[in-house]
């Protein structure tokens, strides 16, 4: 069966303004996540994928704007929609996991406050349900002591609870769509894998489309269905997680597989893709990967790309793939 599309991301730009002028952070990007479905976004730091979650969150501040595009979720476009809309969504239907719990977490406040403060936000609930909703859910995933811990501060638990702190409040009112960005940063193993198994058990149970800003590959190929490929800002390179792990077309997807260790071939120097990725002063005229391409032409110095597919499904930003061999997507 078919699922419906949640969340459509159209040529979405986000620019932040300083002294010097404009700095486009995500320039066109567009993409869709569907009901149930986990859509992971790759690629180096200061690529965008940061910030293209927080513009579907609502959550970019000055300097930064949402200057094109739009972001339709089930239906409505929230770049028209006003602060006081945004919030009814963020935390209901719309959850976002942060990259640090800790600075994510009020120092102030004791987990229960936190929690609570979701749910009674949300849902038509007494003080006590709230509190019996929030110890719940942090059973839910996983938490020991619950009762305990909602009465603790986010300075006394480790990362590995904090970060399921995060997931039960972002949870808690069962979202339709949910954002986590760097979900497993700085945990170690043990905890990572504890995390994953319980986002997995989430899209089973609820339905949930989750969008997974990441850099690791494993995690990758472990939860995603759809992976998009993110350089300087743009998409590179969108496929099914198996056509991009068995045949990834664009050279920047092929630099950053060749890069991830393989098990299998020890021994083995791990490559790595030469050069860094520019900045707004530094961005090429053409092909924004060219200076790091080994594949790089005439053509990729003066003409950008656009993304195409080929013939097998994926979606590639790149000159190798001409009118032969690909139609525009």
């Amino acid at each position: 069966m078919k699922k419906d599309t949640l969340l459509s991301v159209r040529e979405l730009k986000t620019y932040f303004y300083t002294e010097s002028g404009a700095v486009p952070s995500v320039n066109g990007v567009s993409f869709e996540v569907k009901h149930g479905e986990t859509v992971a976004v790759v690629g180096e730091s200061g690529c965008g994928k940061s910030v293209t979650s927080l513009s579907i969150m609502g959550l970019v501040r000055s300097p930064g704007k949402i200057v094109g595009g739009d972001i339709r979720f089930n239906g409505q476009d929230l770049t028209t929609i006003s602060e006081r809309e945004y919030r009814k969504l963020r935390g209901n239907e719309l959850s976002m996991i942060f990259q640090e719990p800790l600075t994510s977490l009020n120092p102030l406040f004791t987990i229960g406050n936190q929690l609570g403060e979701v749910i009674l936000q949300h849902q038509q609930v007494t003080k006590e349900e709230a509190k019996q909703k929030g110890i719940e859910m942090l059973k839910k995933v996983g938490i020991p002591r619950a009762e305990q811990v909602y009465r603790s501060y986010p300075h006394q638990l480790s990362g590995g609870m904090r970060q399921r702190v995060m997931i039960a409040m972002a949870l808690a009112c069962e979202p339709k769509l949910l954002i986590a960005d760097e979900p497993t940063t700085a945990l170690d193993v043990t905890i990572q894998a504890q995390i994953l198994q319980l986002m997995r058990k989430l899209v089973k149970e609820n339905d949930t489309a989750i969008l997974l800003i990441t850099h690791d590959l494993g995690v990758v190929a472990e939860m995603a269905d759809t992976v998009i490929v993110m350089y300087a800002g743009q998409v590179v390179e969108q496929a099914d997680v198996f056509t991009l792990f068995a045949t990834p077309a664009h050279p920047y997807t092929q630099g950053l597989l060749a890069s991830t260790p393989n098990i299998h071939a020890s021994g083995e120097k791990l490559q790595s893709i030469e050069g860094t990725v520019p900045t707004h002063e530094t961005m090429p005229k053409g092909c924004r990967f060219f200076p790091r391409c080994l594949h790089a032409t005439e053509q990729c110095v003066h003409q950008e790309p656009p993304l195409m597919k080929t013939g097998r499904g994926q979606h590639v930003r790149c000159w190798l793939f001409d009118g032969k061999e690909a139609a525009s997507g």
